[in-house]
């Protein structure tokens, strides 16, 4: 089972289902009750181990994403305070303009990463960027996040 689950034609498959819930804000409870349960799911099967350490939050993230897919989610740069990832998968949402659907559909995200210490804030996302990938940014959990501007707050397109 651990191994079918892991596979990245699941986790796209689940991807597509969970942006079509997204998209319509009547599917709002049931997508925060999805996104949160999948990863309570992913953290049970991993069983990532928290941590402080800035590269180490980036690196849970990444090996929390499927085992084949790991080409996929990248570790772009790591500072001091803050780890830079990107999301190389055609997002059923790309193109879009739904970043609010965007910021729902991450709570998976946001929630692998406060299960090992970190915040995940997306940064850039293909709902509405033009870009062929997501860019996100870590930091350790409870520090100063106010100079990121978060995706679904800005309403800009590149």
């Amino acid at each position: 089972m651990k191994k079918i689950l892991e596979k990245q034609v699941v986790f796209n498959g689940m991807l597509r289902l969970l942006a079509f819930f997204s998209k319509r804000k009547v599917f709002d409870a049931f997508t925060l009750w999805a996104t949160n349960t999948s990863a309570k799911l992913n953290i049970f099967i991993n069983n990532p181990k928290p941590t402080q350490d800035i590269g180490e939050l980036a690196k849970a993230w990444q090996k929390m994403m499927p085992s084949d897919g790991q080409a996929f989610f990248k570790i772009s740069e790591v500072t001091t305070t803050t780890a830079f990832t990107e999301i190389h998968l055609v997002c059923p949402l790309k193109g879009t303009g739904n970043v609010e659907a965007c910021y729902k559909l991450m709570n998976y995200d946001r929630s692998l990463m406060r299960a090992v210490g970190g915040e995940l804030i997306v940064l850039e996302s293909q709902s509405n960027s033009g870009k062929n990938h997501c860019r996100l940014a870590i930091r350790k959990k409870g520090h100063d996040v106010s100079d990121l501007i978060p995706a679904h707050q800005t309403n800009t397109q590149e």
